[in-house]
């Protein structure tokens, strides 16, 4: 073979590499939690859509909220207690909704507080481990199974239903720093019935886009003290569909320590009988008085997102949406991007839907999209070649392969995938003119 020919092929394959490389990069969805904050000129009825509309310039397609009866005190900035609630009320009210159902968020993380455990916002029921009456425990499993159930309807959508950092509900609001909370051994107890109890409710409620999430945040500090986790003591006993890490007491240190913290948690999930491949970045968030000024906060945000796409974390939050004063937010009150802002904007992965491939060569389309599991692939070939298909699902698992060979002209090819769960999914389709990636939206 002539040398130009070998070359030409070398740098082919290259660029193929490079496209894959690239494409295995984006089941890594960073998104943006929503946890309040002020917006100049905004009146508190419209910050939660006027937030929303920023989180969607963001160009994100994850975005955290927390539904909980104290909401209103915390997104409107201030507010009587929502008494006399349920999850499934408040998600459907028109703000919250307005959140849930934009269909640019093709993932919702919801830290969910139940009004049965903690209805009045201030007694938490749900750490009293002689709180789960029969009685109480099923109004609890209720409670999230009607949510489940609610947010099923929105069948292009994958919801996960989470808490918050469990450590921190545990030790008294202070396990990073000073864990000696008397209640902690009776706490650790009322938080494990409370996880079963959500996925009791949940898996009730046989809704395949709505997961189940645990949230952790001291995967070093308390096992070092020889105290009990989250980690160690509540996820080995309990089932989950993914694990969140509110990752502070790694990237607080650097992006090396992240890096080696992951591994290290993957490896004890993977010890515990669970996927290691479930493992989410709950939070990612940079403050004021450890990072100093915007710009360092971004150099740090940047080489945090370097490793959960290295890593292949399925999703990882950053947060917060709006700055305040104790936290660098991706906006400021005047509604202006931040350099962190900047950082995430450009980090958001980047594939678009099938029918919306740019190379207009190949005519490459699916229809429809979204679609209830069968749909047809369409592309032209200007000239006879092999080609290759393949789809993953978030975590990067293959679910469907296929070498075509011998492709001209104009190809159609039926794809049968009925048999998988509903959610978001990527295409790649290899030819000789490259690799293009999409998404692939199934709903029933």
């Amino acid at each position: 073979m002539p040398q130009t020919n070998k070359m030409k092929i070398k740098l082919l394959l290259a660029h193929l590499l490079f496209t894959y490389i690239s494409y295995a990069q984006c089941p890594t969805n960073v998104g943006v939690y929503y946890w309040g904050g002020q917006l100049n000129g905004v009146d508190t009825s419209d910050i939660i859509p006027a937030a929303k509309q920023l989180a969607d310039s963001l160009g994100v397609n994850a975005i955290r909220i927390t539904l909980a009866c104290n909401d209103d005190a915390v997104y409107k900035n201030g507010g009587a207690c929502l008494a006399g609630m349920n999850l499934t009320v408040l998600a459907s009210r028109a703000d919250f909704n307005s959140i849930i159902t934009d269909p640019q968020f093709t993932t919702v993380i919801i830290t969910a507080y139940d009004w049965a455990s903690f209805g009045d916002c201030a007694t938490t029921n749900f750490l009293d481990s002689t709180f789960y009456t029969p009685q109480n425990t099923t109004a609890i499993e209720t409670e999230f199974s009607e949510l489940a159930n609610y947010l099923s309807q929105f069948t292009s959508k994958e919801f996960i239903i989470t808490n918050w950092e469990g450590d921190n509900q545990i030790y008294c609001g202070s396990a990073y720093y000073d864990p000696n909370c008397p209640s902690a051994p009776a706490n650790l107890v009322g938080f494990t019935k409370w996880m079963q109890a959500r996925w009791a409710g949940i898996i009730a409620a046989n809704a395949p886009n709505v997961k189940y999430g645990i949230e952790f945040c001291n995967i070093h500090s308390l096992e070092n003290l020889g105290k009990p986790s989250v980690l160690d003591n509540v996820i080995p006993y309990v089932n989950a569909d993914y694990y969140l890490y509110s990752a502070y007491e790694s990237f607080n240190i650097s992006a090396n320590q992240l890096d080696t913290d992951i591994v290290f948690v993957r490896n004890k999930l993977n010890g515990f009988g669970k996927n290691p491949d479930a493992l989410l970045i709950g939070e990612m968030g940079f403050g004021t008085s450890i990072w100093g000024n915007a710009q360092n906060a971004a150099d740090s945000l940047q080489n945090s997102i370097n490793v959960v796409v290295q890593k292949q974390i399925p999703y990882s939050i950053t947060w917060v949406l709006i700055h305040s004063p104790t936290n660098f937010g991706m906006y400021d009150s005047l509604g202006l991007i931040t350099p962190q802002g900047i950082v995430l904007k450009n980090s958001v992965c980047q594939t678009t839907p099938v029918q919306e491939l740019t190379n207009e060569a190949m005519k490459l389309r699916i229809t429809p999209n979204p679609n209830a599991g069968e749909f047809l692939l369409s592309f032209t070939t200007p000239e006879e070649e092999d080609v290759d298909i393949e789809i993953r699902n978030v975590v990067g698992q293959c679910l469907y392969s296929e070498h075509l060979k011998n492709c001209m002209g104009l190809n159609e090819k039926k794809i049968d995938m009925k048999n998988i769960p509903t959610g978001v999914y990527f295409l790649i389709f290899k030819s000789k003119e490259g690799v293009e990636t999409g998404k692939i939206i199934i709903g029933r």
